[in-house]
């Protein structure tokens, strides 16, 4: 480019982290980038809330340390010296009792749950790892289109014939539940394989500041609007040429004029402001279908001893949350001096039944979960903070790796219209920053092309 000449403009509608992701990389190559989101504060679901010296994150928990994507991006944005991997053990809840596992160690005895599957689970999981391992790779949670074996069926029936009951119940639906958002009844085979390898062979960990501390670096980049309520992508034939807004406390409308427009919205907001797409995008947007999620936080200014996890929690047990973790897995700084923050998640199939039910009523069903997991209830936590998510995941089902395959080569069918969001890969923080830079890629290709 040229020194002086102003560089391409673009919109982006949506300032979740794909979003901020595209929108970053975009800056980084010169151009001028607007951001426009409707909520006050960025980072949808990877928001931390900051409060009496605490930090709840309200979505996402933590990252993985195996995917370059995600640090780097971090790095870009000046995160690198806030990343904490404590060496905690993750967890499965199972019998009433807890089965440390310890990713990547030396150790074989620690590196698998091998308690939760008892003398007669060594036959599972023989049964089952051959297919992971064989497709190690390409089980990448970032490119869905890489995912080649186990897309037509669901992990259910996959499972039915390789593995007993108890290793479904304590080791298949627990990981999936906690990498995808959903059951192995719901999901394909090949996001169960993603699943194992997310849970049981990945570190987490997280920043000093909160997994928000990622979307707030990111928006830094670029010029980011929030409070403002997209309306419309504005065509001109064929081709985006803008996104027509207004302020979400009312006022005129105006348009923000744009080179390339990227729509990294939940697909079921896509349609209401993309309008006609192409007929594969139209058909595939129809097909996503969300998992909700609800997430509560308990904020104790007692120190508590038990392995801050991840811990997940088997299928079956008097237990209605689906995994738990500690501020001990993330970061020290989430808690002042000698005090914990502690996070139950809800997930699956039994979030749609309490997700209108009082706080109180949750946060019960959660303080019941700490109690058996950590030892402690924390029913005198300074602070309790309770987040509901009615689309937290977008459902991998089967035929998701297809569907993705078909999306990166025909795009939106609308020229200059990108799309973004973790219904695009997976339903991770890795999905949704591998989106963003996806996107951001293919925008700078029109351009130099």
């Amino acid at each position: 480019m040229a020194q002086g000449k102003p560089g391409p403009r673009a919109v982006v509608v949506g300032g979740g982290v794909a979003g901020l992701t595209a929108a970053a990389a975009l800056s980084e190559a010169g151009w001028r980038v607007v951001v426009l989101e409707k909520e006050d504060d960025v980072g949808g679901r990877c928001r931390t809330v900051r409060a009496g010296g605490y930090l709840f994150d309200t979505g996402a928990q933590h990252f993985h340390d195996s995917y370059d994507d995600t640090l780097n991006a971090a790095i870009r944005a000046g995160l690198g010296e806030s990343f904490r991997i404590p060496q905690e053990p993750k967890g499965i809840f199972h019998d009433g009792r807890l089965s440390t596992f310890v990713p990547r160690g030396l150790n074989p005895s620690t590196i698998f749950p091998w308690g939760a599957v008892g003398l007669t689970g060594l036959a599972d999981v023989g049964a089952v790892a051959p297919a992971l391992l064989t497709h190690y790779r390409s089980y990448n949670i970032r490119f869905p289109h890489w995912w080649s074996q186990g897309d037509r069926v669901t992990a259910a029936r996959f499972l039915s014939r390789r593995s007993t009951a108890r290793y479904r119940r304590n080791i298949a639906d627990p990981a999936a539940l906690y990498a995808m958002g959903a059951g192995i009844d719901t999901i394909s085979a090949a996001a169960f394989m993603v699943s194992l390898r997310y849970t049981f062979g990945d570190r987490t960990g997280g920043f000093t500041g909160g997994m928000g501390s990622l979307s707030e670096a990111l928006a830094r980049k670029a010029k980011v609007i929030t409070g403002m309520v997209a309306l419309e992508v504005v065509r001109e034939g064929k081709n985006a040429t803008g996104v027509r807004a207004m302020p979400a406390v009312g006022g005129r409308a105006r348009t923000y004029q744009a080179d390339v427009v990227i729509c990294a919205l939940p697909a079921t907001a896509l349609p209401a402001v993309a309008g006609r797409l192409g007929r594969s995008a139209q058909d595939i947007v129809a097909r996503v279908r969300y998992a909700p999620a609800i997430v509560v936080n308990f904020a104790s200014a007692e120190e508590n001893a038990a392995p801050g996890g991840p811990v997940i929690v088997a299928r079956g047990e008097e237990i209605g949350a689906a995994w738990v973790c500690k501020n001990t897995s993330k970061a020290a700084e989430y808690a002042p001096g000698g005090g914990t923050v502690a996070t139950v998640v809800f997930s699956g199939e039994e979030v749609p039944v309490i997700i209108d039910e009082p706080d109180d009523v949750i946060v019960k069903a959660a303080s019941s979960a700490c109690s058996s997991i950590f030892g402690t209830a924390f029913g005198k936590a300074r602070q309790v903070r309770v987040d509901r998510h009615p689309e937290a995941f977008p459902v991998v089902s089967p035929g998701h790796a297809a569907r993705v395959r078909t999306l990166f080569t025909s795009g939106s069918g609308v020229g200059n219209l990108l799309l973004a969001g973790d219904w695009t890969t997976s339903p991770t923080v890795e999905g949704a920053v591998s989106s963003g830079l996806a996107a951001a890629g293919r925008a700078l290709a029109q351009r130099a092309g």
